[in-house]
């Protein structure tokens, strides 16, 4: 059967990145300290570097979201250098201010991920749910979605799960195949034959001849009693 896979920190940074001037910045950020990774640890200037390059990509941010972009740029240079911890710190701080557009928004979800990797799932549910009340793109809607649907099902709110990942699936985007994979799983799991059958035929129509038809075709025949071919 298959499971779920995890976005993970990582995973959630690249799909965060858009086509914006801001993002942007924020891209040519982590790029400029996966480069000199070295030297910036020699100096001690992660956040410095990350700051000035955001800073300087993204000037036409209003002066009063200096404290939110500094609050951005700690938790980039954090999350690049495997700090989560202290991320998380500079999340929280980003967070509770006002006035800190994009920044803020963003903000909330990388804090929601990283409570769903330190398991407390409640929180992370909270999290996405306060994301999704302003998502700016369905593209970043998609991806807080599946986050949330993994934070549920992980605290054992399956039936909740469902409904988000139902929701993941309705949105075309990157996440649309794994979303389906997701709900035809947790329907496998309750028993539910009719609902999984048609979501792994949704799931197949999506894939085509692609490298994963293979494993959707068995599991609709594990599903429907009908031997391998």
């Amino acid at each position: 059967m298959a499971t779920r896979e995890k976005l993970t920190r990582r995973e959630l940074e690249q799909e965060l990145k858009t086509p914006d001037p801001f993002f942007e910045a924020i891209a040519d950020a982590r790029e400029y300290l996966e480069e000199n990774r070295n030297q910036v640890l020699a100096v001690g200037g992660a956040v410095l570097a990350a700051a000035v390059l955001i800073f300087g990509a993204a000037g036409y941010y209003s002066a009063t979201r200096n404290a939110a972009a500094t609050d951005f740029a700690n938790a980039v240079a954090n999350l690049e250098f495997d700090s989560p911890t202290a991320a998380e710190s500079s999340l929280s701080s980003l967070t509770a201010r006002s006035n800190t557009g994009a920044y803020g928004a963003l903000g909330a979800l990388y804090k929601a991920n990283l409570a769903a990797e330190s398991e407390r799932y409640d929180e992370a549910v909270a999290g996405y749910d306060g994301y999704l009340a302003s998502a700016s793109t369905p593209y970043l809607k998609q991806v807080a979605l599946m986050g949330k649907g993994y934070a549920l099902e992980r605290a054992g709110k399956e039936p909740d799960a469902a409904v988000a990942y139902d929701a993941a699936a309705a949105i075309v985007g990157p996440y649309t195949k794994p979303a389906l994979s997701d709900r035809a799983r947790l329907a496998e799991k309750a028993g539910d034959k009719p609902k999984a059958v048609e979501t792994l035929r949704k799931l197949l129509e999506l894939e085509g001849s692609g490298a994963g038809s293979a494993a959707i075709e068995q599991r609709l025949q594990a599903l429907q009693g009908t031997p391998a071919s």
